[in-house]
């Protein structure tokens, strides 16, 4: 077995890919202080399966990845491959040649490969073993190690002879056996107090599965009855949904109908306001004239007093010209002739006045006719404003009856979604004590079984 080469990558003061091939004419490795001769011989000593931070010259596994400098920046990992000459099968590996390689991260994963193949730690440390390579080998002594050593006691020197003697591997089979052994003898006893624990649950098991297959006998007859029950309240609940849509189709038509005949109504409505606003405006010309009328009869009447004082005046003037005729006869021809004309115009003043008070009392009257007219029309708009606010409260209490039968048919719709859940978690339940009952039956079986091996 001969050293051919180490390659390394990250670890510590070598961040690039490095390459040191030993040939036949390679001795030693020397250089100054901090160079890194040392570091090679960790790099060989960790790729071989070092754990201990304290043998590679750190305080922790993570010092061995380049921590970088102020021009170069730090790497991710730490990868080391030692080459070995394997033509003399010293390894117990079939290949001429021995590829080991570790790589570390600083997330604290490492990985392992024998000729880039994944392996195991524990697989070098057997391949390493009573070839003077291995933990405790004496191929790779470092600095002190050697004043170590011989300060050891009997018991710690006796591992590294051994390892020179090539029986250190089959003292680590022995201890491995030994401990399988004691771990087998351990199994064993909890075996037998799995076996003694069992023999007391046979019983209480036995009558729990009678009462979990009497269990099952009446969930089946409560799961028919259910059944039976939740098809006669659907079929119940449909009748219901039928009826109730029957109704709601009822209710709409009625509604319709009620629509149809309040736009009627609407329409009336709108007429009779049409005909009432034209009697308005009829009956305001009427009081227009009513009112120039009123107007002319105070007129008139102020006429007719000024004419009657006049007559007055005129009756004094008769008297006192009467009295003055009395001695003068010449004189009284001239004033009978007055008194002629003013008594035929106080005719005439009498005769216009008549016919003032006719023309009054007609349009008084044509008044009357056109307010007992308006007051019929207020009458009947009166009616018809009723009407529309009892169909108003009738269409109302049809879309309430609506809504009411809505809710009824959404609450039997939620009801059967409910039965239908219902249904749906009663088949989960029986499929779960289905598999308990399994679970039961397979507990039994196999602790049947371990009895019968113990």
């Amino acid at each position: 077995m001969y050293l051919k080469s180490l390659e390394v990558q990250g670890f510590k003061s070598f961040p690039d890919k490095t390459l040191i091939r030993f040939g036949d004419d390679i001795t030693a490795i020397v250089g100054p202080n901090g160079s890194g001769k040392s570091n090679i011989s960790d790099a060989i000593l960790w790729v071989m399966g070092e754990q201990s931070s304290k043998t590679l010259r750190g305080a922790k596994m993570e010092d061995v990845i380049f921590g970088g400098t102020q021009k170069r920046s730090a790497v991710g990992f730490a990868e080391a491959t030692l080459t070995l000459d394997n033509s003399d099968r010293a390894l117990s590996y079939d290949a001429d040649e021995v590829m080991v390689t570790r790589r570390y991260y600083r997330s604290g994963d490492s990985e392992y490969y024998i000729n880039r193949q994944s392996a195991r730690l524990r697989d070098i440390h057997e391949m390493f073993m009573d070839t003077g390579l291995g933990r405790e080998g004496y191929s790779n002594i470092g600095q002190g190690r050697i004043d170590e050593i011989l300060s050891l006691k009997s018991a710690d020197r006796r591992e590294i002879f051994e390892e020179a003697a090539g029986i250190s591997k089959y003292r680590h089979r022995k201890e491995e056996t030994e401990r399988k052994l004691q771990h087998t003898e351990d199994n064993l006893l909890r075996i037998g107090d799995k076996v003694s624990e069992l023999e007391l649950q046979l019983e209480p098991l036995r009558v729990q599965s009678e009462k979990a297959r009497k269990y099952l006998e009446l969930k089946d007859e409560l799961q028919g009855v259910e059944v039976a029950v939740w098809l006669d309240m659907l079929e119940k609940l449909s009748a219901a949904a039928k009826k109730a849509e029957e109704d709601y189709a009822s209710a709409s038509f009625v509604l319709r109908q009620a629509h149809e005949d309040l736009e009627k109504l609407y329409a009336q409505a709108e007429q009779y306001g049409q005909a009432l606003r034209h009697k308005d405006g009829e009956l305001e010309t009427v009081r227009l004239k009513a009112n120039m009328l009123e107007a002319s009869r105070q007129q008139l009447e102020g006429q007719m007093a000024v004419l009657r004082g006049n007559i007055a005046n005129n009756d004094a003037n008769i008297a006192r010209i009467e009295e003055e005729l009395k001695g003068s006869d010449d004189r009284s021809g001239g004033v009978e002739e007055q008194i002629t004309a003013a008594q035929q115009r106080i005719s005439r003043i009498d005769s216009d006045l008549a016919r003032k008070r006719t023309e009054i009392d007609a349009l008084q009257q044509e008044l009357t006719a056109m307010t007992a007219s308006a007051q019929g029309l207020t009458k009947q708009y009166l009616e018809l404003r009723n009407q529309e606010t009892t169909l108003s409260a009738q269409i109302a209490s049809a879309e309430a009856d609506i809504r009411g039968l809505e809710e009824s048919k959404n609450q039997t719709c939620q009801r059967m979604e409910q039965l239908r859940e219902d249904m749906t978690a009663g088949e989960v339940r029986l499929a779960q004590a289905k598999e308990a009952m399994d679970a039961c039956v397979s507990q039994l079986r196999s602790a049947r079984e371990e009895v019968t091996a113990a």
